[in-house]
């Protein structure tokens, strides 16, 4: 579940994290506010599930669930969330590679009335510099169009998940990638595998 229909024109924003930073102002059509699960308050944890439920056309309670805990971004308009992606921590492995600390992007979803306007891509666009310290960032799309244009790339090589100390095929899935600074030199045509999870390995 990482993306639901949503447009590609990227949108003005303002952008500021809970819990006192001040804003950095860019615009005052779409605030992006960066939250901690943890921090989020029922109401605006509701207002996120409600959200998804909408865009995905199904009940997303139970994926939120199974991520556990991550980092989200709100964009807000008017008060009013519209749009929402979080990320969470995964391991993923390249052959030849150490374990790359990922920023694993789940849940991209904009509200149905608020769709092809370019919140997804602010903030999808608004994430990158925010996982630096990462070494990759990566995501499982429903869709791709929106990840192309923004520069993710499709991981061309056979992927796997990690359990048990064994190395298991999965061969129906398929991952986009999106190099960061601290991104080593990778060979997209190389296995790359993931550690287990409950629900959607990738």
């Amino acid at each position: 579940m990482s993306s639901s229909p949503s447009g590609s024109r990227a949108s003005p924003t303002t952008s500021r994290r809970r819990g006192g930073a001040k804003p950095r102002r860019t615009s005052t059509l779409l605030v992006i506010e960066r939250s901690h699960s943890g921090a989020l308050s029922p109401q605006l944890t509701d207002a996120v599930h409600r959200l998804c439920d909408a865009a995905y056309d199904t009940a997303t309670h139970p994926y939120f669930a199974s991520l556990g805990p991550g980092e989200h971004l709100l964009g807000m308009q008017g008060g009013q969330l519209v749009s929402h992606l979080m990320w969470v921590t995964r391991w993923l492995e390249p052959q030849g590679h150490k374990l790359l600390k990922t920023a694993y992007v789940e849940m991209v979803a904009t509200a149905p009335q608020a769709q092809r306007q370019g919140y997804a891509s602010a903030l999808l666009e608004h994430f990158v510099p925010l996982v630096s310290e990462y070494d990759l960032a990566a995501l499982c799309p429903a869709r791709d169009g929106l990840y192309r244009r923004l520069g993710w790339r499709y991981w061309r090589g056979p992927l796997s998940v990690r359990k048990d100390g064994q190395v298991v095929p999965t061969p129906q899935e398929r991952v986009m990638i999106m190099p960061l600074p601290l991104t080593p030199a990778i060979d997209l045509d190389a296995p790359l595998s993931v550690e287990w999870r409950p629900g959607e390995v990738w």
